[in-house]
């Protein structure tokens, strides 16, 4: 496994007045690269946010969902915490308010990817905002941390899925700067699909595609010629290669 820039611990952006009370403020608030240490807080962040666990058995998927963090991290994912300040413990400690995910597997083998240069693009994944946290502007400082984590790596688009009910994610989405891609382009159902979001095919849900082009002109790849070069290549010696 390779580590990427911005390296885990680096901050993304920095507090712009410091906490001197128990009220939480998105001024306060830093957005950082996740580190392992972090794993155990987001675990239980996204357990709070998206599922209904009894407590009993929250510890066992809590441990699962680290193990997911682990593997998705050997991916290349890369998670993304903003926090404040505890003000009950030592100085130097934090509490995780909200995480989001990013990641450019979801891109392999797909007709999306294949339409993009390599690492141009880059999937956002379990926004999570700790229930207690809501309305402050966690969601909109984790998704300018994103941005600028995209600047760093040189990505020109941002692409993620928003539950069609899920209104106020989708008003969040949509003040950032995203778009919806036409339902009616093949890019959408394909890659949808794939990543198995399609229409009812988790409990009945429908999902947005949304994307955020962070250049004027982003670089598009004519993905049919790539794939006639790939069979032509695989071909060249007058049978398939396995």
């Amino acid at each position: 496994h390779i580590l990427q820039e911005p390296l885990p611990g680096s901050i993304l952006l920095h507090p712009t007045m410091k906490r001197s009370s128990d009220k939480l403020q998105s001024g306060s608030m830093t957005v950082r690269v996740a580190t392992e240490a972090d794993d155990v807080d987001i675990a239980n962040l996204r357990l709070s946010v998206f599922s209904d666990f009894a407590p009993e058995v929250r510890a066992h998927f809590c441990n699962r969902s680290c193990q997911v963090l682990s593997n998705r991290r050997l991916q290349g994912a890369t998670c993304l915490v903003a926090t404040v300040p505890m003000t009950t413990k030592m100085i130097g400690d934090d509490f995780v308010l909200g995480s989001a995910e990013c990641s450019v597997h979801e891109f392999y083998g797909t007709q999306l990817g294949m339409s993009r240069l390599p690492e141009s693009v880059l999937y956002i994944t379990e926004v999570a905002v700790n229930p207690c946290a809501r309305q402050i502007g966690v969601g909109r400082k984790l998704l300018e941390g994103v941005d600028e984590l995209a600047s760093i790596r040189g990505v020109e688009t941002l692409y993620l899925h928003v539950d069609v009910t899920n209104f106020a994610a989708l008003r969040l989405y949509e003040r950032a700067g995203y778009q919806q891609v036409d339902s009616q382009d093949p890019i959408f159902g394909e890659f949808t699909t794939k990543l198995n979001l399609h229409d009812g095919a988790t409990k009945g849900r429908n999902h947005y595609l949304l994307y955020k082009d962070l250049t004027p002109y982003p670089t598009w790849i004519n993905a049919a010629v790539e794939q006639q070069k790939e069979s032509q290549h695989s071909n060249c010696f007058g049978f398939d290669l396995q």
